[in-house]
């Protein structure tokens, strides 16, 4: 009888998550609609009025600001194809890791000067802070890049006018500690545990900062796994959010090509003092 009702409860405990799985994909099919319609619009209409003599605005300025427009919705197209692609290689095991010995400082710097103009158009101050006696970690640059770009997107997403994102980086133990806070909206308590998820958006805020793909904490959470890294994060609704990286400067390097970080989600109780450098940065802003 027991054996049954294991058997029972079994079924519906899978049945639910692949409700649940099914519901995602649902989302992430939505926004990821919206996600591509929105630029490919704006590039058909503003590259139709430029090719068109009898529309063509006279002023070189406003045919500045329409192709700047056409360029910066075929950036936006392109980091949402690599999101989904990149997303897929590793679910399927086939991002391949070249690890070589990197220097930190002018990675991280190259990163955020990529993300300073639209931190800019945001209002927002970025600022770094690396320690001065960082070493060299055995990492693939490709995915270093791209889990710090991810971070640091979101941060700016979710960080409303005024605020400030800062990036510090240092060293704990053998591992190199990347963490990027913002003052930001913050994340419910109840959607953290599930912050990483594929397809996975919170439901913090029901403004345009929820748009998205939902995929860029998963392609993270994938990339610090085949580095054999670990990821933590903190978030207080109406103060912000602290990710912290941590990446082996050996190289530890995952066996399994399918691995994706485990996301700790700080609990409330020790969270005050996690979260005590975003206090600080909000303070200073």
């Amino acid at each position: 009888s027991s054996d049954v009702c294991s058997s029972d409860l079994a079924r519906e405990e899978a049945l639910a998550e692949a409700d649940r799985a099914n519901a995602s994909k649902d989302r992430f099919l939505a926004n990821l609609s919206h996600e591509l319609r929105t630029p490919l619009n704006a590039i058909i209409g503003f590259s139709e009025i430029l090719s068109n003599e009898a529309i063509m605005p006279d002023a070189l300025a406003r045919r500045r600001e329409y192709a700047g427009i056409i360029h910066a919705s075929g950036q936006h197209l392109l980091s949402v194809v690599n999101a989904i692609l990149d997303m897929s290689k590793i679910e399927a095991g086939c991002f391949d890791i070249e690890s070589e010995a990197l220097q930190v400082a002018p990675l991280i710097e190259a990163c955020c000067d990529m993300i300073k103009l639209k931190a800019e158009q945001s209002g927002l101050r970025l600022e770094r802070d690396c320690a001065a006696d960082l070493p060299q970690v055995i990492a693939d640059e490709r995915a270093f890049k791209q889990i710090l770009i991810n971070l640091l997107s979101n941060a700016v997403k979710f960080t409303p006018a005024g605020g400030l994102v800062r990036v510090c980086a240092r060293l704990e133990g053998r591992s190199l500690a990347i963490e990027v806070m913002d003052t930001g909206v913050g994340v419910k308590q109840s959607d953290l545990p599930r912050l990483g998820d594929a397809f996975f958006q919170s439901s913090q805020t029901g403004d345009s900062h929820a748009q998205g793909t939902g995929l860029g904490l998963s392609v993270v959470r994938g990339l610090v796994g085949l580095h054999g890294g670990a990821i933590s994060i903190a978030s207080v609704q109406g103060q912000g959010t602290s990710v912290k990286v941590l990446l082996p400067i050996d190289g530890g390097a995952s066996v399994d090509k399918r691995a994706s970080a485990t996301i700790e989600v700080i609990p409330p109780s020790v969270q005050t003092a996690f979260v005590a450098p975003i206090a600080k940065v909000k303070k200073v802003a």
